[in-house]
């Protein structure tokens, strides 16, 4: 049922799969016996948004776990080409089960929302604290619209990676172009035809087109939350202003808030140095804690 395999470096490849046989795929960083990170992506991402990050964690001396979702990257899609939150969040337990570690987890967007529910409802999953990634209970849902136009746009694909590569700097001109196009191509993957298309499942675009759904649901479990938390947010994000980061603050008055400021949506992309320099102290204040507990 389960398959380990050894990538270069000390980076390991591992499926798991769900009750309804989705098979997801994992990637771990670092040492089994360290203290371990989870990172959870956001919608129409895949694992490899966290490669750097986990990469660097693992130098620090954390196991940095990241997977994709179902519908996401290496991960399958769903059979019956139908999505709901639910599976997600279920997804999420599955693989928090998976771990050796009861894990801290880094969510960002799609990720957070579901380690937020996955931890406050029940069957309640177990998690050291957490770090909500540009994502809070409430949203710009102008960002989202402008989002899924993006998402919805060349439905026959690209011909080459370079015309990708254009289509994402006119949707993110803040983001610095980068000579080589190797981690686009991991976000997409090339058909029989020889185009490239988006690495998710379209299908899902009917579920982030009903994400506003969620948001009450999402304000109630932020009360219940209790775990040290902490939300970092992109200065220029097109989701969550100073209003959505104080809303959350009221209902979780223990939580943390640092901004990145010269990061959109995208934190850990943009600026992934200062991304780190922001969630460093927190992750470090709960090493200590694991130490001192152990």
């Amino acid at each position: 049922m389960e398959a380990v395999r050894k990538l270069h470096d000390d980076i390991r490849r591992r499926q798991i799969w769900t009750d309804d046989g989705v098979r997801l795929h994992l990637r771990y960083y670092g040492d089994d016996r360290a203290p371990c990170v989870l990172m959870a992506h956001g919608f129409g991402q895949t694992q490899y948004a966290w490669e750097e990050t986990g990469r660097r964690l693992a130098a620090a001396g954390w196991q940095a776990v990241s997977y994709d979702a179902r519908g996401h990257g290496e991960s399958d899609r769903s059979p019956s080409g139908h999505y709901d939150f639910e599976q997600f969040v279920e997804d999420f337990r599955r693989v928090c089960d998976s771990l050796p570690n009861v894990p801290i987890v880094i969510g960002a967007s799609m990720g957070g929302l579901t380690a937020l529910l996955a931890h406050s409802e029940k069957p309640k999953v177990d998690l050291r604290s957490m770090v909500l990634v540009d994502i809070a209970p409430r949203w710009d849902e102008r960002g989202v619209a402008a989002m899924l136009a993006f998402m919805r746009q060349h439905p026959k694909g690209f011909a080459t990676v370079e015309e990708a590569a254009e289509a994402v700097q006119s949707f993110l001109p803040h983001r610095r172009r980068r000579g080589r196009q190797t981690n686009l191509e991991r976000n997409l993957r090339q058909a029989a035809d020889g185009r490239w298309y988006w690495h998710w499942d379209p299908a899902m675009l009917a579920l982030a087109e009903k994400s506003s759904n969620l948001q009450s649901r999402l304000q109630s479990a932020s009360r219940r939350l209790k775990l040290p938390a902490l939300l970092v947010s992109g200065g220029q994000s097109e989701l969550i202003g100073a209003e959505h980061a104080e809303e959350f603050l009221k209902l979780a008055p223990h939580a943390e808030h640092v901004e990145v400021g010269d990061a959109a949506h995208m934190v850990a992309g943009d600026a992934n140095d200062h991304f780190l320099n922001a969630i460093t102290p927190f992750l470090r204040r709960e090493a200590r804690k694991g130490a001192k507990k152990s």
